[in-house]
């Protein structure tokens, strides 16, 4: 049972929970005995298991609650919060300060990914503007700089290692003090990979530890380990003042829950996630932005990190003042933008669960198969001329045996070029409807309660009736709007943006 499938069983058991007719104690203790064996399943402690349950019972006793009270929802709060309690110790991690050097030194078991996290978070913080750099001090495994030189070369990260010297305390003082003289911001140490029995590696880190004096220590763990990760993660915390944890593999295992919860009860806060094998693919860890992105709850922070880190709104702003303008129309360039900015922001399964309520709108394999999709009508695109790219349909209702053109040119059936005529026209019902509201409809923080419901329900009325079905229908789409709009930067506007594409004329 993946991470996905905990959550989905314990979204239901709050589901049932709220459908039910009268809420009493024993409807409470029924979702929590479905939520304990879900996390049971996902190989969380037994014991961690017994807390959670009793403290929301406690918690909830809800035949002596005052008449008035939304029963509810003070369960399924108190449900969220023994989640979330689960997965943080409390603990702040460690921040970096910008214009002087932070040292981060990684340890971990051998085969756990540490290596790829290394070049991770190198990356992650070179795509924020920080000033980063790799230093490989695992002298121990063959191949270990190979590896680092490889992806530090991939992320445009610079590197510093050895082939000669196999004293890794000299390796990564040397690293250290060649970043620190040219002032890199983020100098990341990658040591040997070893396990808590391994007595003669666990002092080779401590020298290690000493010679560089790290402002952060950071243990890298597989999250297939399970329960057994509370263990390692002790021992080395024993060894070396471990600050904050990294779990890598989290995109598919079985245990991930476990692992999770196991090293929150060591007390070092877990700061990044690994998803997958891409050195994008690495996510910054908040326990309650997980804990409802997991129970299909969205996680609109995480979203706007996405769009921010992929430049999106740059781009959005640029289609919106077009089409606002006096004479401006969408076009199928603007469409072909959107679908090119859409395949940019990556996994859509993953953007999809990241907005409330979209977590299951990809269903089993459904994903690929949405990417495909997208993939055909933008090789539809790439055969229409620059005339029918900057047009909205007139070319093509005045002249009709374009779209054969388009089909034999694309190697498409002639339906595929309709099915990317139709989209369009979804696609510039929301388009005109943005052009009546103006760049000010957009704003919804400036509108008085009655106006933005009515820009809500227009923009809504826009949309195709199936796609909002899909969405939890209107009350779903307005929430979602005004959850954006209350954090700033997120306003409704349409992605995509104004590049140039190449075609005949």
């Amino acid at each position: 049972m993946v991470l996905s499938d905990l959550g989905s069983k314990i979204s239901q058991a709050i589901q049932k929970m709220g459908s039910a007719d009268i809420i009493n104690d024993e409807v409470v203790d029924k979702m929590m005995n479905t939520v304990s064996l879900a996390l049971l399943q996902g190989d969380v402690d037994v014991k961690l298991v017994k807390k959670l349950k009793e403290n929301v019972k406690t918690t909830c006793k809800v035949d002596t609650m005052a008449s008035g009270v939304n029963k509810r929802k003070v369960i399924q709060n108190a449900l969220l919060k023994g989640l979330c309690g689960l997965l943080d110790p409390g603990k702040d991690p460690f921040k970096p300060k910008k214009k002087r050097q932070n040292v981060f030194m990684f340890v971990g078991l051998q085969g756990s990914g540490k290596t790829t996290s290394c070049t991770k978070l190198a990356y992650y913080y070179r795509k924020r503007g920080w000033k980063t750099a790799l230093v490989c001090a695992d002298t121990f495994r063959a191949g270990a700089y190979d590896q680092l030189k490889q992806n530090a070369t991939k992320a445009k990260v610079p590197y510093f290692g050895s082939y000669t010297e196999r004293d890794p305390v000299v390796v990564a003082e040397k690293g250290v003090e060649r970043f620190k003289k040219d002032k890199y911001e983020i100098i990341i140490v990658d040591t040997s990979g070893r396990h808590k029995q391994e007595d003669a590696l666990f002092e080779e880190m401590q020298m290690v530890h000493k010679a560089i004096t790290p402002d952060e220590v950071i243990f890298v763990m597989d999250s297939s380990m399970g329960q057994a990760a509370k263990l390692q993660a002790t021992a080395f915390q024993g060894a070396v003042d471990v600050g904050s944890i990294i779990i890598t593999k989290l995109d598919g295992h079985a245990k991930g829950g476990g692992a999770l919860s196991a090293v929150a009860a060591t007390g070092s806060p877990i700061t990044f996630i690994g998803t997958g094998e891409h050195i994008d693919q690495f996510e910054r860890f908040e326990t309650k932005a997980f804990v409802d992105q997991l129970l299909g709850m969205g996680n609109l922070q995480g979203l706007k990190e996405i769009i921010e880190d992929k430049n999106v709104m740059e781009s959005q702003e640029k289609l919106v003042q077009k089409i606002t303008s006096k004479g401006g129309e969408f076009t199928f360039r603007d469409m072909y933008d959107q679908f090119q900015t859409l395949m940019n922001l990556g996994s859509f399964g993953k953007v999809m669960s990241m907005i409330p309520g979209f977590q299951n709108l990809m269903g089993e394999g459904r994903e690929e198969q949405s990417q495909m999709r997208i993939k055909r009508f933008m090789t539809v695109m790439d055969s229409m001329t620059n005339a029918e790219l900057d047009s909205d349909l007139k070319i093509f209702n005045m002249q009709p045996e374009r779209l054969y053109r388009i089909s034999i040119g694309s190697g498409v059936d002639q339906r595929v070029v309709w099915e990317v005529l139709e989209t369009f026209k979804q696609f510039k019902r929301v388009a005109d409807q943005l052009k009546v509201m103006g760049r000010s409809g957009l704003d919804f923080s400036r509108m008085h309660s009655v106006e933005k419901e009515r820009n809500i329900q227009n923009l809504a009325g826009a949309m195709s009736p199936q796609i909002l079905q899909r969405m939890g229908g209107m009350q779903n789409f307005a929430n979602l709007i005004k959850q954006m709009d209350s954090m700033g930067g997120m306003n409704m506007h349409p992605s995509g943006g104004g590049g140039q594409k190449k075609s005949e004329t």
